[in-house]
């Protein structure tokens, strides 16, 4: 941070970066590593991929540290000038959308979905138990009710919980920290376009790598697939 205040980008940079290979993991380090390259793009010393690198520091802040609004808003920020840089060069905008699954098991945490399905597990046992055990009417309905709503919950989040974890251990979420990622197959060889679908990923887009084979890193973008070089991606610390 010294560093970082005197204006000497180059350095602030290379002290996060190594702190990051030596393995140090917290929100507070990768947000300042944001800064560094933030600051670094502004400056006469900026260099290709800064914004992405930046871009990538706040996703892993927020991985790390879910309630965060000031990474949320200089997110947006990065994500907003490396939009307007590209319309500057004439390169088109292309929105991902997440898979609807992913989209679904990515709305609360996979602990929470798993809570849910206990909720639910408790409630339908206890129901059960309530038009077993009980020769009232009302505790009869009471637990007809409870029957209904806790095999709603236990299926419901179950399935959640099972998405969430088999995304957590197939994939893990990395950055785009170059100006354009061009998709490639798994020969390496570019891919060929179909109609609108893109043949490059743009500076900052968070992706989920699958696998990794060789200098080659096979991508989910949105609903697109497709393999990248590796150093063409940063991929985010987890806890």
């Amino acid at each position: 941070m010294a560093a970082l205040e005197k204006g000497a980008f180059d350095d602030a940079v290379d002290k996060f970066e190594l702190l990051a290979d030596n393995g140090f993991v917290h929100p507070d380090a990768s947000f300042d590593r944001a800064m560094a390259y933030i600051e670094r793009a502004r400056s006469s010393a900026a260099q290709p991929g800064d914004l992405g690198r930046a871009a990538a520091a706040l996703h892993e802040t927020l991985l790390l540290r879910s309630e965060d609004p000031g990474a949320e808003l200089a997110l947006e920020r990065v994500q907003a000038e490396i939009a307007r840089r590209r319309t500057r060069a004439g390169a088109k905008e292309v929105n991902a959308r997440q898979t609807l699954a992913r989209a679904v098991a990515g709305v609360v945490s996979e602990n929470t979905w798993a809570g849910g399905a206990l909720l639910g597990s408790l409630a339908l046992c206890a129901g059960l138990l309530a038009r077993l055990l009980s020769k009232r009417p009302a505790a009869k309905l009471g637990g007809a009710i409870a029957v209904g709503v806790g095999m709603l919950l236990l299926v419901t989040c179950g399935v959640a919980t099972a998405a969430a974890r088999h995304y957590r251990s197939s994939s893990r979420p990395a950055v785009v920290v170059v100006p354009e990622a061009h998709l490639l197959d798994s020969g390496g060889a570019p891919v060929k376009r179909r109609g609108d679908a893109p043949g490059s990923v743009p500076e900052g887009s968070a992706v989920y790598v699958k696998s990794q084979v060789g200098t080659l890193a096979e991508i989910e973008w949105g609903t697109t697939e497709g393999y990248v070089n590796r150093s063409q991606l940063r991929l985010l610390a987890l806890r």
